[in-house]
């Protein structure tokens, strides 16, 4: 197939989605606001062509033949996430065109500028123009169904898988190492060998850093040797760092940059328990990716997070009393994070559950698969241009 992807070329879930297909011998093409490269893959800076004796016309005229010579080109057109780039929804009727919406598109991220009421009445009319809307997880299908109005049987699986070669679970003894062990009082609990909780989604309020922050004081109640790493970059990176410094706790906190996906395994394998109390996810790849590195993972009963992590079983999803669908709220949190930490047996157990899941369900290679399968499908029932 000839597949071309409308996206950020720097997102590492389009390059990864992309050189895989190219190395299943497709031909891939992503148009993008930047110029990066990915393996097998051609990538071109999206820009209305200037004129010329092959393209005379004025900007109008120029700016719609360029959309709309994608439809002729490509068996199938991906828009990973609902950019504006121009197309109209005649356009998007014509060919196969797929769009693929990520969460923030759907659902506005709090403390984040709302999309306009105008980009929003845009957002569903693509969806409902397009061949097949494609989404991870059929909780998110759900959202969107609701969002467009459109028909939950035309949202199609595509699902982001977890390279389990890479993303590969160490052996661990007691839910960490063999030297850990328990000494408790009335109150208090000394670990001889100092746990870790790990944070990993970037510092968005969406993702819920601060809340976090706001629970370590409890944590360190009854744990006081435990140590946080902080993971990302972001608005609230400053905040959370006063906010931590307010509670006085800063000396259990370890800020650390943002890493490069392959170098997220070795991070995880450090870590005891992640934690995602996010306000709002579409699914939650880095759930998945705890759970195959054998890192059980707290997080909120939100969104897509509880077909990525099995309550109970590869983690705890935090449900505040009467309100089953929140997000995490510290006090909530920190209790959930206490019960694990008290518990290395259990970790141990959701950590080996986590890795079998993962790699059951979310094996890269199948998930590639599934893509193949739709984006055929797609190709096959949608409307020939003419």
């Amino acid at each position: 197939m000839n597949i071309c992807f409308f996206g950020d070329a720097g997102n590492i879930h389009l390059q990864r989605i992309a050189a895989s297909l190219a190395s299943r011998g497709h031909a891939v093409h992503v148009v993008s606001h930047k110029s990066v490269e990915i393996p097998g893959v051609s990538v071109e800076r999206f820009g209305v062509p200037l004129p010329g004796v092959a393209n005379p016309f004025r900007w109008e005229g120029r700016r719609v033949r360029y959309l709309r010579s994608f439809a002729r080109r490509f068996d199938a057109v991906v828009l990973l996430f609902l950019s504006d780039w121009g197309f109209d929804a005649e356009m998007l009727e014509s060919g196969c065109f797929v769009a693929f919406p990520q969460g923030s598109d759907i659902v506005p991220p709090p403390g984040e500028n709302a999309p306009s009421l105008e980009l929003v009445s845009k957002r569903r009319g693509w969806l409902r123009a397009v061949a097949l809307v494609g989404v991870t997880c059929r909780r998110f299908a759900r959202t969107v169904a609701a969002f467009s109005d459109i028909d939950e049987e035309r949202i199609g699986a595509l699902p982001i898988g977890v390279d389990t070669d890479l993303f590969r679970a160490p052996k661990r003894e007691n839910g960490k190492t063999s030297k850990r062990r328990n000494v408790k009082t009335s109150k208090r609990v000394t670990l001889h060998s100092s746990p870790v909780v790990g944070y990993l989604k970037g510092f968005r309020e969406v993702y819920g850093a601060a809340v976090v922050i706001d629970a370590i004081p409890s944590v360190l109640d009854r744990f006081p040797d435990v140590r946080f790493e902080m993971v990302g970059e972001g608005p609230q990176l400053a905040p959370c760092k006063e906010r931590a410094q307010e509670l006085g706790v800063e000396k259990s906190v370890t800020w650390l940059p943002r890493r490069r996906h392959e170098e997220v395994p070795q991070l995880l394998a450090s870590w005891d328990l992640s934690v995602m109390p996010s306000h709002f996810e579409s699914f939650g790849v880095s759930a998945i990716e705890s759970a195959a590195m054998g890192v059980p993972v707290v997080a909120s009963n939100v969104g897509g997070l509880p077909d990525s992590v099995r309550d109970g079983e590869t983690g705890l999803l935090v449900k505040p009393p009467g309100k089953p669908v929140s997000p995490a709220a510290p006090g909530e949190l920190a209790d959930a994070i206490i019960a694990l930490l008290a518990d290395p047996d259990r970790r141990r157990r959701m950590g080996e559950a986590g890795v079998a899941w993962a790699n059951q369900h979310f094996n890269w290679s199948a998930a590639m698969d599934q893509w193949e399968l739709t984006l055929q499908q797609a190709a096959e029932n949608a409307r020939v241009p003419v």
